[in-house]
């Protein structure tokens, strides 16, 4: 059964285990920032994904923005439309929690994260070298 939800203090190490550039100490101190905020995806109860990102304060009106930093799906469960169904609750996630968009950018040679985030509903705007990919909700 796939699974999706915040990443929860008992599953730092394991995160640890699978990001070797990333230590148990600073996850929680990523986590002890309230706009800072993660998200696992577990496959019968074994974490196979991580999506973290930023809750984005807006100056022209009070409607945040929510910034996906990073989406990984492990190796071993890329290409079966898991990272699109990841990206997809991050993205109700976001409607649901009153932000007013979400967005991600990534390169445009990274056709596989450019599918996933149009499979999810994400449409882009484009430059030379990267995209940014944006969820608008209604206001």
């Amino acid at each position: 059964m796939l699974l999706f939800e915040k990443l929860l203090e008992k599953d730092i190490e394991k995160i640890v285990d699978w990001f070797p550039d990333f230590s148990v100490e600073q996850i929680k101190t990523f986590l002890s920032e309230e706009q800072n905020i993660a998200f696992v995806a577990r496959l019968d109860g074994e974490i196979i994904g991580l999506i973290y990102g930023y809750s984005l304060t807006r100056m022209e009106d009070a409607s945040p923005q929510f910034f996906i930093y990073s989406v990984d799906i492990h190796d071993a469960h890329q290409n079966k439309g898991y990272g699109q169904r990841f990206i997809k609750f991050v993205l109700d996630w976001a409607k649901e929690n009153g932000y007013c968009e979400c967005f991600v950018l990534t390169n445009k040679d990274n056709p596989a994260a450019c599918r996933a985030y149009e499979k999810a509903g994400m449409e882009h705007s484009e430059t030379d070298c990267e995209r940014m990919y944006v969820a608008e909700f209604m206001r």
